[in-house]
């Protein structure tokens, strides 16, 4: 067979096309549509015309990267960021503010509307400043020498850095940590190495969780105590797939919830924003009331459980076993406050178990609680808050309650995450009547 036979075909250059956005989709991209099908377009708004080259296929459509902006659409407005239009952290910026709070909700009160419930359910959007105390960068350190180290976060739809060199949405705390990692990286990372670097502002100072191919060498972890050393931080651990190696600890790593001291475990979850979180503890007080005793459900580091234990008996369902024994530790010697380790996904609590509770919260990640609120729909549980950061993941979840004879009394929405479509929810529900 001759060679040019075995020769794969060249990868010819997909030629531009012009576009108009129609709306924007539940990710914040822009949506038009070619050939029949639609393309997402990053960055746009309705009414904008665009030159763009189509890129790969994705949920039943094309991406698109715009070449040029021929007529703007309305609600446009300056982006705060130099780096926007790049880097995949933000996608809302050129949003104006009235555009902007519409399209938080959007995602909402599409999925309720599924539900029969309309956009009057839904209390005023709840905007926290910027300020997010969590982020994951990632570094790329280039096989080239003269090459610089990247880190940042990547770009929509590609797996590229953005290098940043601004970031409004992050804590200065954390952002003040770019330029010295950057600085470090050459160390840490072999030529052509990447790493994640995981950045969580406590109560105790930064923690700082590196995930990598492969443990660190005698030099890294040189490099890595100076540098905890020269900013402070409280702890560094280093994962890579086959190890954990906690490589330094200035000082126990806790943050303090309701007065209680917790320790936190490496990279352990906690709501990205202090403030967002202290809405949400305030909704879950506000919903659940003086009903005792209650239950919370994916507790977390128990941030509902020890502000819910000053009006009585709290029990908290956790199904990761680090968390779960923070929690527990935090817990001892606090009267009413017990807790259990237990995967929920897959062992929810039954209702002849949920009996023993007059109300709950529940907390899921973003791909929900379907097992755990069929549970709780069948229960003779009279009030439950639900709390969600994935609006069709609730709404899917929240079916199961209105099916069970429960009631949407309240729902705030808490925009902990600026710029981008995620948007926090809080929810109370009661039963229409009392169980029989």
């Amino acid at each position: 067979m001759a060679s040019s036979a075995r020769r794969r075909p060249e990868r010819v250059e997909q030629a531009p096309v012009d576009l108009v956005v129609e709306r924007l989709g539940g990710q914040g991209d822009g949506i038009a549509r070619h050939a029949g099908e639609p393309v997402f377009v990053p960055f746009t708004v309705p009414g904008d015309r665009v030159r763009a080259r189509l890129g790969r296929r994705r949920g039943g459509g094309r991406e698109a990267g715009v070449i040029a902006l021929l007529s703007p659409g309305p609600g446009r407005a300056r982006p705060v960021c130099r780096h926007f239009g790049r880097c995949g952290g933000c996608a809302l910026q050129h949003l104006d503010p009235d555009f902007y709070r519409r399209a938080k909700l959007a995602a909402l009160t599409s999925a309720l509307a599924r539900l029969g419930i309309g956009p009057q359910a839904i209390a005023p959007l709840q905007q926290v400043p910027p300020g997010r105390r969590r982020a994951r960068l990632g570094l790329v350190r280039p096989r080239a020498p003269q090459r610089p180290v990247r880190i940042g976060f990547r770009e929509r739809f590609r797996h590229e850095l953005v290098d940043l060199h601004e970031c409004p949405v992050l804590e200065g705390e954390l952002f003040a940590l770019v330029e010295p990692l950057r600085r470090y990286a050459g160390t840490l990372l072999p030529p052509g190495g990447a790493a994640e670097a995981m950045l969580t502002r406590t109560d105790s100072g930064v923690d700082l969780v590196f995930e990598a191919a492969a443990p660190p060498g005698l030099e890294a972890l040189e490099a890595l105590a100076r540098f905890a050393e020269e900013q402070d931080l409280a702890r560094i651990v280093w994962r890579s797939p086959d190890a954990e190696i906690p490589v330094v600890a200035r000082r126990p790593v806790r943050v303090m919830v309701s007065g209680v001291a917790v320790r936190v475990p490496p990279g352990a979850f906690l709501q990205a924003s202090a403030a967002a979180e202290a809405m949400l503890i305030a909704e879950v007080v506000r919903g659940l009331g003086p009903a005792r005793p209650a239950l919370d459900l994916f507790a977390g580091l128990g941030g509902f459980t020890l502000a819910l234990r000053h009006a009585g008996p709290v029990h908290a369902v956790e199904g990761d076993a680090d968390a779960a024994a923070a929690l527990a530790a935090a817990a001892r010697g606090l009267p009413g406050v017990t807790v259990e380790c237990r995967d929920l996904a897959r062992n929810p609590l039954r209702p002849d178990e949920l009996a023993r509770y007059a109300a709950a919260v529940f907390n899921p990640p973003r791909a929900g609680a379907l097992a755990q609120a069929q549970a709780l729909a069948a229960s003779r549980l009279d009030t439950i808050v639900a709390v969600s950061c994935n609006p069709a993941t609730f709404a899917r979840d929240a079916g199961q309650l209105l099916a069970g004879g429960f009631r949407l009394l309240r729902l705030v929405p808490i925009d902990q995450f600026a710029w981008t479509p995620h948007l926090e929810i809080a929810a109370l529900f009661r039963r229409a009547a009392p169980f029989s």
